[in-house]
């Protein structure tokens, strides 16, 4: 189920903004399947968690398999090279590296026996384990290339979210926080997509139902993204939220990021109710950062907050401030200070 979320240009303009300059180095490597294998079981090869899902058929995945035994060229994988602990994250053929690990260990990904089906008659119906000893050694010496990408300048891993955007579409545009989920996983991410599971929170978002393409979560990284800094915001809003993620990619602390999530959400539904930032046809996430952002700064709640909210949307320089220009930098700074002028000055 989609989260309503109120179109604004600006907004659509910024998520599409390009990409910054990188210097970039790709090179192949041809990586045995036991080397794969062994490098899965010591963590050294990392799936994010939003490609972990299982879409291939038993056929579908045997044909892998049989490609292999067959001598038959299977297409590269890319992978990403971390700079800081020298990890692989699969960018794009999680799907090919799940089926081989699978076929080792005897069981699909869903649970499902694995043998091998719909394949060359010598094979048909064979497990790794019911191989011949040549067969299997053939197999574990086949080989699968890998393009390694690694970032160069600047010293940083901003480049994955890009990189990943543009290799693993899957024929369906991701969203930016579809991106930042598989490109900044980790302890961080997984706070994350706790919070959006809050009930009060997911009353002010107006459903039950998790968003499947992340836009909930995305608005959580941009309170908190704003909450945190936004005195040094600069355009565009999607690079500030990458940047913010991958600074805290691999906190493992939740403070204060959760105590401050949870506080100004309960303050927000108690003063405002369910729903407060659908101002049109859904929520209007300009609205919805500078007010979230105001009632996290402030303390002490005064008792006509929802007749100073309205006095707020009816302001017309807080108008234009949240329908147009929104991720300027004058213009997100210029609607917190009114925000935070009219609900709590």
């Amino acid at each position: 189920m989609a989260v309503a979320i109120q179109q604004i240009a600006s907004e659509k303009e910024d998520a599409q903004a390009g990409a910054p300059v990188y210097k970039i180095v790709s090179y192949p490597a041809d990586y045995t399947l036991d080397v794969l294998y062994q490098k899965w079981k010591n963590n050294e090869i990392i799936i994010p968690s939003s490609q972990r899902f299982w879409i291939w058929r038993h056929a579908q995945a045997s044909k892998l398999i049989d490609s292999f035994l067959l001598g038959l060229p299977v297409p590269s994988i890319f992978l990403y090279k971390e700079p800081l602990e020298e990890k692989l994250l699969v960018i794009d053929g999680h799907q090919r590296l799940l089926t081989i690990w699978s076929f080792f260990d005897g069981a699909l990904p869903d649970g499902t026996d694995f043998y091998l089906k719909n394949v060359s008659p010598q094979w048909e119906g064979k497990h790794y384990r019911d191989l011949e000893e040549p067969e299997q050694r053939r197999l574990r010496d086949s080989v699968l290339r890998a393009v390694i990408v690694e970032q160069l300048d600047p010293r940083d891993n901003s480049s994955v979210y890009y990189i990943f955007e543009r290799l693993n579409t899957g024929g369906t545009s991701l969203t930016p926080q579809e991106v930042r989920n598989s490109s900044y996983h980790g302890p961080f991410n997984d706070l994350l997509i706790n919070l959006n599971t809050y009930p009060t929170w997911r009353a002010i978002v107006g459903s039950e139902v998790r968003d499947r393409r992340m836009r909930d979560v995305e608005l959580i990284v941009r309170f908190l993204a704003l909450y945190e800094g936004y005195e040094s915001y600069t355009k565009t809003m999607k690079e500030f939220l990458n940047r913010f993620m991958a600074r805290h990619q691999r906190e493992v602390i939740r403070e204060p990021y959760e105590t401050v999530f949870i506080q100004t959400v309960t303050r927000v539904f108690q003063s405002l109710g369910p729903k407060p930032f659908h101002i049109k046809r859904g929520i209007n996430v300009a609205v919805f950062d500078s007010v979230m952002v105001a009632y996290a700064k402030s303390t002490g709640d005064p008792h006509d907050l929802r007749d100073r909210f309205a006095k707020l949307l009816a302001n017309s320089s807080y108008r234009e401030a949240t329908s147009s220009g929104t991720t300027d930098v004058d213009t997100v700074k210029r609607r917190i200070a009114l925000a935070q002028q009219v609900l709590f000055g």
